[in-house]
Protein backbone atom coordinates (compact mmCIF):
# COMPACT_ATOMS: atom_id res chain seq x y z
CA UNK A 1 0.00 0.00 0.00
CA UNK A 2 2.51 2.45 0.82
CA UNK A 3 3.89 1.72 -2.57
CA UNK A 4 0.85 2.33 -4.20
CA UNK A 5 0.45 6.17 -2.77
CA UNK A 6 4.14 6.62 -3.87
CA UNK A 7 3.60 5.89 -7.07
CA UNK A 8 0.22 7.21 -7.05
CA UNK A 9 2.09 10.82 -5.70
CA UNK A 10 4.67 10.72 -8.10
CA UNK A 11 2.32 10.34 -11.14
CA UNK A 12 0.36 13.57 -10.08
CA UNK A 13 3.49 15.49 -9.60
CA UNK A 14 4.51 14.02 -13.50
CA UNK A 15 1.17 15.25 -14.82
CA UNK A 16 1.54 18.54 -13.10
CA UNK A 17 4.57 18.87 -14.70
CA UNK A 18 3.22 17.80 -17.78
CA UNK A 19 0.35 20.78 -17.61
CA UNK A 20 3.02 23.09 -16.96
CA UNK A 21 5.05 22.11 -20.16
CA UNK A 22 1.93 21.93 -22.53
CA UNK A 23 0.77 25.74 -20.59
CA UNK A 24 4.45 27.16 -22.38
CA UNK A 25 4.09 25.22 -25.52
CA UNK A 26 6.17 21.88 -25.27
CA UNK A 27 3.64 19.25 -26.56
CA UNK A 28 6.24 16.57 -26.58
CA UNK A 29 7.59 17.38 -23.43
CA UNK A 30 4.45 17.13 -21.95
CA UNK A 31 3.15 13.87 -23.46
CA UNK A 32 7.01 12.39 -22.40
CA UNK A 33 5.39 13.73 -18.50
CA UNK A 34 1.82 12.23 -18.80
CA UNK A 35 3.49 9.10 -20.33
CA UNK A 36 5.76 8.96 -17.16
CA UNK A 37 2.83 9.23 -15.14
CA UNK A 38 0.47 6.27 -15.84
CA UNK A 39 3.93 4.26 -16.06
CA UNK A 40 4.67 5.57 -12.23
CA UNK A 41 0.82 4.88 -11.10
CA UNK A 42 -1.28 2.84 -13.29
CA UNK A 43 -4.41 2.37 -11.30
CA UNK A 44 -5.07 5.92 -11.48
CA UNK A 45 -8.13 6.63 -14.20
CA UNK A 46 -7.38 10.33 -14.59
CA UNK A 47 -4.08 10.16 -15.68
CA UNK A 48 -4.74 8.17 -18.60
CA UNK A 49 -7.58 10.10 -19.60
CA UNK A 50 -5.20 13.13 -19.27
CA UNK A 51 -2.59 11.53 -21.62
CA UNK A 52 -5.31 10.20 -24.33
CA UNK A 53 -6.77 14.08 -24.91
CA UNK A 54 -3.51 14.99 -25.18
CA UNK A 55 -2.67 12.47 -27.53
CA UNK A 56 -5.57 13.31 -29.80
CA UNK A 57 -5.29 16.78 -29.69
CA UNK A 58 -1.58 16.52 -31.18
CA UNK A 59 -3.01 14.36 -33.90
CA UNK A 60 -2.14 10.56 -32.67
CA UNK A 61 -5.50 9.05 -32.60
CA UNK A 62 -4.35 5.80 -32.41
CA UNK A 63 -1.92 6.51 -29.77
CA UNK A 64 -4.82 7.89 -27.59
CA UNK A 65 -7.42 4.97 -28.29
CA UNK A 66 -3.95 2.47 -26.95
CA UNK A 67 -4.06 4.00 -24.13
CA UNK A 68 -7.80 4.32 -23.15
CA UNK A 69 -7.95 0.29 -23.86
CA UNK A 70 -5.17 -0.28 -21.57
CA UNK A 71 -6.93 2.07 -18.88
CA UNK A 72 -9.88 -0.77 -19.35
CA UNK A 73 -7.39 -3.45 -18.65
CA UNK A 74 -4.99 -1.75 -15.46
CA UNK A 75 -7.13 1.36 -13.84
CA UNK A 76 -9.03 0.79 -11.08
CA UNK A 77 -12.86 1.71 -11.25
CA UNK A 78 -14.82 1.88 -7.96
CA UNK A 79 -17.95 3.56 -8.96
CA UNK A 80 -20.29 3.60 -11.70
CA UNK A 81 -19.45 7.10 -12.91
CA UNK A 82 -15.81 6.39 -13.65
CA UNK A 83 -16.70 2.95 -15.92
CA UNK A 84 -19.16 5.66 -17.40
CA UNK A 85 -16.07 8.47 -18.12
CA UNK A 86 -14.29 5.66 -19.29
CA UNK A 87 -16.92 4.19 -21.51
CA UNK A 88 -17.60 7.84 -23.13
CA UNK A 89 -14.09 8.49 -23.81
CA UNK A 90 -13.78 4.98 -25.39
CA UNK A 91 -16.14 5.48 -27.60
CA UNK A 92 -15.26 9.08 -28.63
CA UNK A 93 -11.78 7.36 -29.58
CA UNK A 94 -13.31 5.29 -31.80
CA UNK A 95 -12.99 2.17 -29.28
CA UNK A 96 -16.16 1.17 -29.07
CA UNK A 97 -15.88 -2.64 -28.57
CA UNK A 98 -13.56 -1.47 -25.03
CA UNK A 99 -16.65 0.51 -24.22
CA UNK A 100 -18.79 -2.12 -24.40
CA UNK A 101 -17.97 -3.49 -21.39
CA UNK A 102 -17.42 -0.57 -19.71
CA UNK A 103 -21.66 0.16 -20.47
CA UNK A 104 -22.62 -3.40 -19.70
CA UNK A 105 -21.51 -3.07 -15.84
CA UNK A 106 -23.09 0.22 -15.68
CA UNK A 107 -26.45 -0.76 -17.64
CA UNK A 108 -26.03 -4.04 -15.18
CA UNK A 109 -26.38 -1.16 -11.91
CA UNK A 110 -29.15 0.35 -13.42
CA UNK A 111 -30.85 -1.24 -15.39
CA UNK A 112 -33.91 1.15 -15.13
CA UNK A 113 -31.40 3.87 -16.54
CA UNK A 114 -32.21 5.15 -19.65
CA UNK A 115 -29.03 6.59 -20.31
CA UNK A 116 -27.01 4.11 -19.39
CA UNK A 117 -28.99 1.80 -22.24
CA UNK A 118 -28.68 4.40 -24.67
CA UNK A 119 -25.09 4.67 -24.06
CA UNK A 120 -24.21 0.77 -24.20
CA UNK A 121 -26.49 0.66 -27.46
CA UNK A 122 -24.32 3.99 -28.82
CA UNK A 123 -20.91 1.83 -27.70
CA UNK A 124 -22.52 -1.11 -29.55
CA UNK A 125 -23.00 0.30 -32.34
CA UNK A 126 -19.78 1.97 -32.75
CA UNK A 127 -18.72 -2.13 -32.29
CA UNK A 128 -19.74 -2.85 -35.36
CA UNK A 129 -23.10 -5.03 -33.62
CA UNK A 130 -26.29 -3.06 -34.70
CA UNK A 131 -28.40 -5.64 -34.50
CA UNK A 132 -27.99 -5.83 -30.47
CA UNK A 133 -27.64 -2.10 -30.93
CA UNK A 134 -31.06 -1.64 -31.76
CA UNK A 135 -31.84 -4.09 -29.22
CA UNK A 136 -30.84 -1.69 -26.37
CA UNK A 137 -32.32 1.55 -28.01
CA UNK A 138 -35.32 0.00 -27.75
CA UNK A 139 -35.11 -0.21 -24.09
CA UNK A 140 -33.75 3.28 -23.34
CA UNK A 141 -36.98 4.42 -25.55
CA UNK A 142 -39.29 2.30 -23.72
CA UNK A 143 -37.97 3.79 -20.13
CA UNK A 144 -37.70 7.35 -21.44
CA UNK A 145 -39.44 7.53 -24.86
CA UNK A 146 -38.77 11.10 -25.51
CA UNK A 147 -35.12 11.90 -24.82
CA UNK A 148 -33.43 12.80 -28.06
CA UNK A 149 -30.29 11.59 -28.25
CA UNK A 150 -31.62 7.83 -27.52
CA UNK A 151 -33.89 8.79 -30.83
CA UNK A 152 -30.83 9.75 -32.89
CA UNK A 153 -28.70 6.67 -31.60
CA UNK A 154 -32.12 5.19 -32.93
CA UNK A 155 -31.60 6.81 -36.49
CA UNK A 156 -27.83 6.38 -36.28
CA UNK A 157 -28.18 1.94 -35.73
CA UNK A 158 -31.22 1.99 -38.40
CA UNK A 159 -29.23 3.54 -40.52
CA UNK A 160 -26.64 1.07 -39.91
CA UNK A 161 -29.21 -1.36 -40.64
CA UNK A 162 -29.81 -0.23 -44.05
CA UNK A 163 -33.04 0.75 -42.85
CA UNK A 164 -32.72 4.15 -44.60
CA UNK A 165 -37.11 5.10 -43.75
CA UNK A 166 -36.96 4.05 -40.16
CA UNK A 167 -33.46 5.94 -39.67
CA UNK A 168 -35.67 9.40 -41.15
CA UNK A 169 -38.15 8.95 -39.05
CA UNK A 170 -36.46 8.75 -35.83
CA UNK A 171 -34.12 11.53 -37.06
CA UNK A 172 -37.02 13.65 -37.69
CA UNK A 173 -38.61 12.52 -34.17
CA UNK A 174 -35.02 13.44 -32.85
CA UNK A 175 -35.45 16.55 -34.69
CA UNK A 176 -38.84 17.59 -32.95
CA UNK A 177 -37.80 16.77 -29.73
CA UNK A 178 -34.43 18.76 -30.02
CA UNK A 179 -34.83 21.41 -33.15
CA UNK A 180 -31.21 23.06 -32.76
CA UNK A 181 -29.21 19.19 -32.28
CA UNK A 182 -26.23 19.78 -34.82
CA UNK A 183 -25.88 16.27 -34.85
CA UNK A 184 -29.27 15.23 -35.78
CA UNK A 185 -29.04 18.04 -38.68
CA UNK A 186 -25.90 16.13 -39.98
CA UNK A 187 -26.75 12.57 -39.68
CA UNK A 188 -29.91 13.71 -41.49
CA UNK A 189 -27.86 15.08 -44.31
CA UNK A 190 -26.50 11.68 -44.61
CA UNK A 191 -29.58 10.22 -45.16
CA UNK A 192 -30.80 12.50 -47.38
CA UNK A 193 -27.99 12.07 -49.83
CA UNK A 194 -28.51 8.78 -49.73
CA UNK A 195 -32.17 8.97 -50.99
CA UNK A 196 -31.50 11.44 -53.57
CA UNK A 197 -32.14 14.43 -51.96
CA UNK A 198 -29.13 16.11 -52.13
CA UNK A 199 -30.40 19.72 -51.56
CA UNK A 200 -32.04 18.74 -48.54
CA UNK A 201 -28.63 17.34 -47.49
CA UNK A 202 -26.37 19.94 -48.52
CA UNK A 203 -28.43 22.35 -46.33
CA UNK A 204 -27.90 19.87 -43.50
CA UNK A 205 -24.45 20.04 -43.66
CA UNK A 206 -24.24 23.58 -42.31
CA UNK A 207 -24.99 21.97 -39.17
CA UNK A 208 -21.37 20.48 -39.12
CA UNK A 209 -18.84 22.11 -37.17
CA UNK A 210 -17.31 24.86 -39.55
CA UNK A 211 -13.90 25.48 -40.39
CA UNK A 212 -12.60 29.40 -39.86
CA UNK A 213 -8.92 31.05 -40.93
CA UNK A 214 -6.71 31.75 -38.42
CA UNK A 215 -7.46 35.72 -38.98
CA UNK A 216 -10.22 37.52 -39.09
CA UNK A 217 -12.26 37.92 -42.62
CA UNK A 218 -15.42 37.85 -43.69
CA UNK A 219 -17.48 34.45 -44.34
CA UNK A 220 -18.29 34.63 -48.62
CA UNK A 221 -22.20 33.58 -48.70
CA UNK A 222 -22.37 34.00 -52.53
CA UNK A 223 -21.83 37.53 -53.44
CA UNK A 224 -20.37 38.76 -56.38
CA UNK A 225 -16.35 37.75 -56.01
CA UNK A 226 -15.58 40.42 -58.40
CA UNK A 227 -12.66 42.37 -57.74
CA UNK A 228 -12.10 40.58 -54.53
CA UNK A 229 -9.97 37.64 -53.37
CA UNK A 230 -11.39 34.20 -51.91
CA UNK A 231 -9.34 31.72 -49.43
CA UNK A 232 -11.28 28.39 -49.52
CA UNK A 233 -10.51 26.42 -46.97
CA UNK A 234 -10.21 22.02 -47.03
CA UNK A 235 -11.73 20.03 -44.15
CA UNK A 236 -12.26 17.05 -43.15
CA UNK A 237 -10.72 14.37 -44.64
CA UNK A 238 -8.45 14.27 -47.60
CA UNK A 239 -10.33 12.15 -49.86
CA UNK A 240 -13.08 15.11 -49.42
CA UNK A 241 -10.79 17.62 -50.37
CA UNK A 242 -9.96 15.80 -53.60
CA UNK A 243 -13.46 15.29 -54.25
CA UNK A 244 -14.79 18.95 -53.43
CA UNK A 245 -11.67 20.61 -55.54
CA UNK A 246 -14.12 20.56 -58.19
CA UNK A 247 -16.53 23.43 -57.30
CA UNK A 248 -12.98 25.35 -57.20
CA UNK A 249 -13.13 25.91 -60.90
CA UNK A 250 -17.08 27.24 -60.81
CA UNK A 251 -17.07 30.59 -62.57
CA UNK A 252 -18.46 31.99 -59.55
CA UNK A 253 -15.36 31.62 -57.62
CA UNK A 254 -13.22 32.00 -60.99
CA UNK A 255 -14.13 35.43 -60.82
CA UNK A 256 -12.37 36.73 -58.20
CA UNK A 257 -9.08 38.30 -58.24
CA UNK A 258 -7.42 35.52 -56.29
CA UNK A 259 -8.38 32.00 -54.85
CA UNK A 260 -6.65 30.33 -52.59
CA UNK A 261 -7.35 26.62 -51.56
CA UNK A 262 -5.80 25.69 -48.28
CA UNK A 263 -5.28 21.67 -47.49
CA UNK A 264 -3.16 19.23 -46.24
CA UNK A 265 0.14 20.01 -45.92
CA UNK A 266 0.93 16.62 -47.74
CA UNK A 267 -1.76 17.28 -50.74
CA UNK A 268 -0.28 21.82 -51.52
CA UNK A 269 2.68 20.05 -54.09
CA UNK A 270 -0.10 18.20 -56.05
CA UNK A 271 -2.46 20.72 -56.57
CA UNK A 272 0.06 23.35 -56.85
CA UNK A 273 1.31 20.74 -59.73
CA UNK A 274 -2.09 21.04 -60.80
CA UNK A 275 -2.36 24.73 -61.12
CA UNK A 276 -4.04 25.55 -58.12
CA UNK A 277 -2.78 28.56 -55.87
CA UNK A 278 -2.66 25.78 -52.54
CA UNK A 279 -1.33 26.50 -49.27
CA UNK A 280 -1.34 25.04 -45.84
CA UNK A 281 -4.44 24.55 -43.94
CA UNK A 282 -2.80 25.67 -40.80
CA UNK A 283 -0.99 28.71 -42.93
CA UNK A 284 -2.18 32.28 -42.47
CA UNK A 285 -3.21 33.70 -45.95
CA UNK A 286 -4.85 37.16 -46.44
CA UNK A 287 -8.11 37.54 -48.26
CA UNK A 288 -11.08 39.56 -48.74
CA UNK A 289 -13.19 36.85 -47.72
CA UNK A 290 -13.29 32.87 -47.09
CA UNK A 291 -15.77 29.37 -47.45
CA UNK A 292 -15.74 26.16 -46.23
CA UNK A 293 -14.98 23.45 -49.05
CA UNK A 294 -17.66 21.78 -48.49
CA UNK A 295 -20.68 24.93 -47.99
CA UNK A 296 -20.19 25.14 -51.90
CA UNK A 297 -22.65 23.21 -53.75
CA UNK A 298 -25.83 24.88 -51.45
CA UNK A 299 -23.74 28.52 -52.16
CA UNK A 300 -23.51 27.52 -55.87
CA UNK A 301 -26.30 25.23 -56.10
CA UNK A 302 -24.99 23.00 -57.83
CA UNK A 303 -24.76 19.38 -57.04
CA UNK A 304 -22.17 16.12 -57.86
CA UNK A 305 -23.19 16.14 -61.51
CA UNK A 306 -21.65 19.67 -62.04
CA UNK A 307 -18.95 19.50 -64.63
CA UNK A 308 -19.81 16.33 -65.67
CA UNK A 309 -20.61 17.22 -69.38
CA UNK A 310 -17.02 18.47 -70.36
CA UNK A 311 -15.91 14.76 -69.42
CA UNK A 312 -12.65 16.22 -68.18
CA UNK A 313 -11.02 16.00 -64.92
CA UNK A 314 -10.03 18.44 -62.88
CA UNK A 315 -7.03 17.78 -61.39
CA UNK A 316 -4.73 17.66 -64.26
CA UNK A 317 -0.55 17.03 -63.88
CA UNK A 318 1.86 18.32 -66.27
CA UNK A 319 1.73 16.00 -69.80
CA UNK A 320 4.87 14.83 -68.71
CA UNK A 321 3.30 13.28 -66.67
CA UNK A 322 0.68 11.32 -67.95
CA UNK A 323 0.71 8.40 -69.53
CA UNK A 324 -1.64 7.52 -72.65
CA UNK A 325 -3.46 4.02 -71.21
CA UNK A 326 -4.51 1.27 -73.59
CA UNK A 327 -5.34 -2.22 -72.30
CA UNK A 328 -5.12 -3.19 -69.29
CA UNK A 329 -1.62 -4.12 -67.74
CA UNK A 330 -0.54 -2.12 -64.70
CA UNK A 331 -3.49 -2.54 -61.81
CA UNK A 332 -3.07 -1.12 -58.65
CA UNK A 333 -4.53 -1.89 -55.34
CA UNK A 334 -5.82 -0.77 -51.92
CA UNK A 335 -7.63 -2.72 -49.46
CA UNK A 336 -7.13 -0.83 -46.63
CA UNK A 337 -7.79 2.81 -45.59
CA UNK A 338 -6.93 5.28 -42.42
CA UNK A 339 -7.20 2.93 -39.14
CA UNK A 340 -7.85 5.94 -37.61
CA UNK A 341 -10.72 6.41 -39.43
CA UNK A 342 -14.23 5.33 -37.26
CA UNK A 343 -15.03 3.08 -39.83
CA UNK A 344 -12.38 1.82 -41.13
CA UNK A 345 -13.25 -1.81 -39.44
CA UNK A 346 -16.56 -1.40 -42.00
CA UNK A 347 -14.84 -0.10 -45.26
CA UNK A 348 -11.45 -1.93 -45.17
CA UNK A 349 -10.76 -5.54 -46.17
CA UNK A 350 -8.14 -8.09 -44.69
CA UNK A 351 -4.98 -8.32 -46.87
CA UNK A 352 -5.81 -12.17 -47.16
CA UNK A 353 -8.73 -11.63 -48.81
CA UNK A 354 -7.68 -10.24 -52.23
CA UNK A 355 -4.99 -13.27 -52.20
CA UNK A 356 -7.19 -14.79 -54.50
CA UNK A 357 -8.00 -12.17 -56.86
CA UNK A 358 -4.33 -11.38 -57.41
CA UNK A 359 -3.48 -15.03 -57.98
CA UNK A 360 -6.54 -15.36 -60.57
CA UNK A 361 -4.60 -12.98 -62.68
CA UNK A 362 -1.49 -13.63 -63.51
CA UNK A 363 -1.01 -12.03 -66.64
CA UNK A 364 -1.29 -8.64 -65.08
CA UNK A 365 1.05 -6.00 -63.36
CA UNK A 366 -0.33 -5.34 -59.53
CA UNK A 367 0.92 -2.04 -58.27
CA UNK A 368 0.82 -2.17 -54.35
CA UNK A 369 -0.60 1.46 -53.63
CA UNK A 370 -1.66 0.81 -50.05
CA UNK A 371 -0.20 2.94 -47.80
CA UNK A 372 2.13 2.48 -44.61
CA UNK A 373 2.14 -1.80 -45.84
CA UNK A 374 4.20 -4.15 -44.11
CA UNK A 375 6.15 -7.07 -45.76
CA UNK A 376 3.77 -9.44 -43.74
CA UNK A 377 0.85 -8.14 -44.77
CA UNK A 378 1.26 -8.17 -48.94
CA UNK A 379 -1.40 -10.32 -50.49
CA UNK A 380 1.39 -11.84 -53.13
CA UNK A 381 5.15 -11.58 -53.54
CA UNK A 382 5.23 -10.96 -56.72
CA UNK A 383 4.45 -6.99 -57.34
CA UNK A 384 5.39 -3.23 -57.75
CA UNK A 385 5.89 -1.45 -54.89
CA UNK A 386 6.16 2.44 -55.39
CA UNK A 387 8.31 4.43 -52.79
CA UNK A 388 6.66 6.36 -50.09
CA UNK A 389 6.06 10.07 -50.94
CA UNK A 390 3.23 12.55 -50.76
CA UNK A 391 0.22 13.19 -52.71
CA UNK A 392 1.98 14.22 -55.82
CA UNK A 393 4.23 11.14 -55.80
CA UNK A 394 1.03 8.93 -55.77
CA UNK A 395 -0.58 11.21 -58.09
CA UNK A 396 2.61 10.62 -60.33
CA UNK A 397 2.32 6.62 -59.83
CA UNK A 398 -1.56 6.75 -60.52
CA UNK A 399 -1.09 8.57 -63.70
CA UNK A 400 0.97 5.09 -64.74
CA UNK A 401 -1.60 2.58 -63.57
CA UNK A 402 -4.38 1.38 -66.50
CA UNK A 403 -6.98 1.19 -63.70
CA UNK A 404 -6.89 1.18 -59.85
CA UNK A 405 -8.93 -1.14 -57.85
CA UNK A 406 -9.53 0.19 -53.94
CA UNK A 407 -11.64 0.28 -50.93
CA UNK A 408 -13.45 3.86 -49.88
CA UNK A 409 -10.37 5.84 -49.06
CA UNK A 410 -8.63 9.24 -49.85
CA UNK A 411 -6.94 7.49 -52.97
CA UNK A 412 -10.22 6.46 -54.62
CA UNK A 413 -11.00 10.55 -54.79
CA UNK A 414 -7.51 11.56 -56.19
CA UNK A 415 -7.87 8.84 -59.06
CA UNK A 416 -11.23 10.39 -59.60
CA UNK A 417 -10.13 13.65 -60.12
CA UNK A 418 -7.15 12.42 -62.32
CA UNK A 419 -9.65 10.57 -64.27
CA UNK A 420 -8.20 7.51 -63.78
CA UNK A 421 -10.32 4.56 -63.98
CA UNK A 422 -10.87 3.61 -60.53
CA UNK A 423 -12.84 0.61 -59.26
CA UNK A 424 -14.11 1.43 -55.46
CA UNK A 425 -15.45 -1.56 -53.27
CA UNK A 426 -17.77 -0.15 -50.58
CA UNK A 427 -19.89 -2.22 -47.87
CA UNK A 428 -23.52 -2.70 -47.37
CA UNK A 429 -24.32 0.41 -46.01
CA UNK A 430 -22.14 2.78 -48.40
CA UNK A 431 -20.48 6.45 -47.17
CA UNK A 432 -23.32 8.80 -47.99
CA UNK A 433 -21.51 10.12 -51.40
CA UNK A 434 -21.96 6.98 -53.22
CA UNK A 435 -25.84 6.41 -52.84
CA UNK A 436 -27.66 3.22 -52.32
CA UNK A 437 -27.88 1.53 -55.43
CA UNK A 438 -25.75 1.50 -59.27
CA UNK A 439 -22.36 1.00 -60.40
CA UNK A 440 -22.07 4.38 -61.86
CA UNK A 441 -21.42 7.75 -59.91
CA UNK A 442 -21.99 11.09 -60.94
CA UNK A 443 -18.92 11.94 -58.97
CA UNK A 444 -16.71 10.48 -61.43
CA UNK A 445 -17.02 9.65 -65.21
CA UNK A 446 -14.15 6.98 -65.30
CA UNK A 447 -15.35 5.23 -61.54
CA UNK A 448 -17.04 1.83 -61.37
CA UNK A 449 -18.55 1.21 -57.98
CA UNK A 450 -19.50 -2.61 -56.17
CA UNK A 451 -21.13 -3.19 -53.89
CA UNK A 452 -21.38 -5.43 -51.05
CA UNK A 453 -24.88 -7.75 -51.27
CA UNK A 454 -25.05 -8.04 -48.04
CA UNK A 455 -23.20 -7.08 -44.53
CA UNK A 456 -19.73 -7.80 -44.15
CA UNK A 457 -19.53 -10.02 -47.84
CA UNK A 458 -16.61 -8.64 -49.27
CA UNK A 459 -16.52 -12.30 -50.80
CA UNK A 460 -19.03 -11.85 -52.95
CA UNK A 461 -17.03 -8.56 -53.75
CA UNK A 462 -14.03 -9.89 -54.75
CA UNK A 463 -15.84 -12.51 -56.91
CA UNK A 464 -17.40 -9.84 -58.91
CA UNK A 465 -14.58 -7.49 -59.53
CA UNK A 466 -12.32 -10.86 -60.80
CA UNK A 467 -14.86 -11.52 -63.30
CA UNK A 468 -15.46 -7.71 -64.17
CA UNK A 469 -11.33 -7.66 -64.09
CA UNK A 470 -11.24 -10.79 -66.64
CA UNK A 471 -14.04 -9.52 -69.05
CA UNK A 472 -12.46 -6.39 -69.32
CA UNK A 473 -8.86 -7.71 -70.04
CA UNK A 474 -10.76 -9.70 -72.50
CA UNK A 475 -12.65 -6.97 -74.33
CA UNK A 476 -9.66 -5.13 -74.87
CA UNK A 477 -7.20 -7.68 -76.38
CA UNK A 478 -10.12 -8.62 -78.48
CA UNK A 479 -10.70 -5.10 -79.42
CA UNK A 480 -6.91 -4.33 -80.05
CA UNK A 481 -6.58 -7.75 -81.98
CA UNK A 482 -9.73 -6.35 -84.26
CA UNK A 483 -7.64 -2.78 -84.81
CA UNK A 484 -4.35 -4.48 -85.96
CA UNK A 485 -6.08 -6.33 -88.02
CA UNK A 486 -7.78 -3.89 -89.60
CA UNK A 487 -4.82 -1.83 -90.30
CA UNK A 488 -3.02 -4.98 -91.36
CA UNK A 489 -5.70 -5.69 -94.35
Amino acid sequence: MPEQLAGEALGVALCMEGTALSDKGDMPGALAHYQAAVEAAPGVLSLYLILSNAQALSGDTLGARATLRTAARVSSRFDLESEFTLGRALVDAGAGADAVRCFRRVSAELPRDAGAAAALAAALRDAQQPVDAWREVQRALRLAPNDPVAALTAAQIRHDLADYEGAMAWCEKSLALRPDSSGARVTRGYLRHLTSDSRGGWSDFEARPLPAPRNSVALWRGESLSGRSILVLGEQGVGDQFQFLRFVMHPALQAATRVVVAVQREAVLLLRASGYDAVARDDVVQTDVYVPLLSLPLLLEVDADWRAELEAPYLVLPESLQRRRGAIKRVGVVWAGNPAHRNDAVRSIPAAAMHGLLQAHPSLTFVCMQHDVRDVDLPIDRWERPRAGDWLATARELCTLDLLITVDTGIAHLAGALGIPVWILLPHVPDWRWGTGGQRTPWYAAARLFRQPARGDWSRVITNVSAALAASVLVRVTTTRSDQSTEIG
